[in-house]
């Protein structure tokens, strides 16, 4: 994931939103599947729901009854198990060998687990099977036995993957009126990903038709399509309407594609780039490719016009070849001729390095223009405050007072002020400059008094006396704003 744009604080992450939810208010969903049409009436789903519980009540009370050597066997070597990964796979494994031979012993013996993660292994197994053969069952059970978290909505997106496999409408249905909130999207994309596996074509010809914009959803068919065939995801895409939805589908595509042959997915998505397209598509395939073959991945973006796009995958460039090799990194933004870009660049690698090797990083910013190293020097300091606060104090404590310092100081009293106001406060004090320290005191007393109002009167009452005459003069401004508590 590339880093923030320049001007933001590098812990002021973008965040790639999963899109709109689905509207709550769905009660019916016609569509086809193979040509046939999809209707429910009161009375299936009245016969669904009890013969599900019937399923459920005759397994519950044989869970206990049922003994067998060979799944017990299994459990005891996968606790055995030391390394976690290891661990993890032989649980998953027990799980499904016991649900193959006894679904209620298995449930008996997930039941008796003691570690959440281990049970979760181990019900991750169970479901895989008992969602494929009984999965109205499996589900049912889940929702009234199971407590909601991980566990819960972990094994439901299993056993509804497997259902939606060969009956997807009985399990969009079943989730339609058994689910609500997060676990609903979760199974519902859960849902997509089983139903696209087995017919991609009809499953993402179904979710278009739907009128649904769920970028969860779209994201789901995309990618897992890709995964087969990322040439004909990617036609598919094409042909969506305008909007958040396509947009998702050809980024998903592109870092699936990109994952595959990332030549191949730069060629069919460097058009739409170069004519000013989705610039994620860009920073998608660059973050994939990057981190397998960053100046292969260089050399295509250098292809690239000038442009939002370009400066976007040679940020995304700058993040992921930096952590891997910083000299290479520092070595090929030397290269780049285009300001904009290069500035970027600079940016990317300083704020990356700031958080590995600070003192490095601002050696070499030094080094440069200040107009190419401004960013980049501020992305630093605030990768050193949030890896290595403890450093950057005893840093800004020794350090001359001047602006480099004030930045340091400035860093790492954004970052604390959340949870050490008082702190950020005395950094504040520290400053070179009468109106930089002003600035700094009144917003952190300012944010202090959002949460806190009490404990900022305190500190105001208790250093009033041995503040600067400008900065009383600031605080009692702020002192007297009215504030609306968080």
């Amino acid at each position: 994931m590339r880093l923030p744009p320049n001007g933001s604080k590098p812990f002021n992450c973008l965040l790639l939103a999963a899109g709109a939810f689905m509207g709550s208010g769905i009660t019916w969903i016609a569509f086809h599947l193979g040509g046939g049409s999809m209707n429910f009436g009161p009375a299936d789903a009245a016969s669904s729901e009890s013969q599900s519980s019937a399923r459920i009540s005759a397994l519950t009370e044989r869970a206990g009854d049922s003994t067998s050597g060979d799944p017990a066997q299994a459990l005891s070597k996968a606790l055995a198990e030391v390394d976690p990964r290891a661990r993890g796979e032989s649980l998953r494994s027990a799980g499904a060998a016991a649900a193959k031979r006894d679904v209620a012993e298995a449930l008996r013996q997930a039941y008796g687990l003691t570690s959440k993660q281990d049970q979760l292994d181990f019900y991750r197994g169970l479901y895989g099977v008992w969602g494929e053969s009984d999965p109205e069952a499996a589900l049912e059970f889940a929702k009234s036995n199971l407590a909601a978290g991980t566990l819960q909505s972990d094994v439901i997106g299993i056993a509804v993957n497997k259902w939606a496999a060969d009956h997807p409408r009985e399990a969009w249905v079943w989730a339609e009126q058994n689910l609500s909130g997060p676990i609903k999207e979760r199974a519902l994309a859960d849902l997509m990903i089983g139903w696209t596996r087995r017919a991609p074509n009809v499953a993402a010809d179904w979710l278009a038709g739907t009128g649904l914009t769920s970028q969860p959803l779209f994201n789901a068919v995309a990618s897992t399509w890709a995964e087969q065939d990322p040439a004909g995801a990617a036609a598919w895409a094409t042909t969506l309407e305008e909007g958040k939805a396509k947009l998702t589908a050809k980024v998903a595509i592109a870092s699936e594609w990109a994952s595959q042959n990332p030549a191949e997915a730069a060629a069919f998505f460097t058009p739409e780039i170069t004519n000013g397209g989705n610039q994620n598509l860009a920073i998608a395939i660059t973050d994939i490719w990057a981190s397998n073959d960053p100046a292969e991945t260089a050399d295509w973006i250098r292809q690239l016009p000038a442009g939002d796009g370009r400066n976007e995958a040679a940020a995304t460039l700058a993040t992921v070849w930096a952590a891997s090799d910083i000299r290479a990194a520092v070595a090929w933004s030397a290269t780049l001729s285009d300001a904009a870009m290069r500035r970027q660049v600079i940016t990317h690698i300083g704020t990356t390095w700031g958080a590995i090797e600070p003192d490095s990083a601002l050696d070499w910013l030094a080094t440069l223009p200040p107009a190419d190293a401004a960013e980049g020097i501020t992305g630093a300091f605030y990768s050193w405050a949030g890896t290595d606060p403890v450093g950057l104090r005893e840093w800004v404590d020794s350090a001359a007072a001047n602006g480099m310092s004030d930045l340091g100081r400035t860093s790492l009293g954004d970052v604390l002020s959340a949870t050490d106001p008082s702190s950020s406060l005395d950094l504040a004090l520290g400053m070179s400059t009468g109106p930089a320290r002003n600035d700094a005191l009144a917003r952190y007393f300012r944010d202090w008094r959002k949460t806190d109002e009490s404990s900022a009167f305190d500190w105001l009452q208790s250093t009033w006396a041995t503040l600067p005459a400008d900065s009383q003069t600031r605080l009692m401004k702020e002192a007297d704003r009215n504030i609306i508590p968080r």
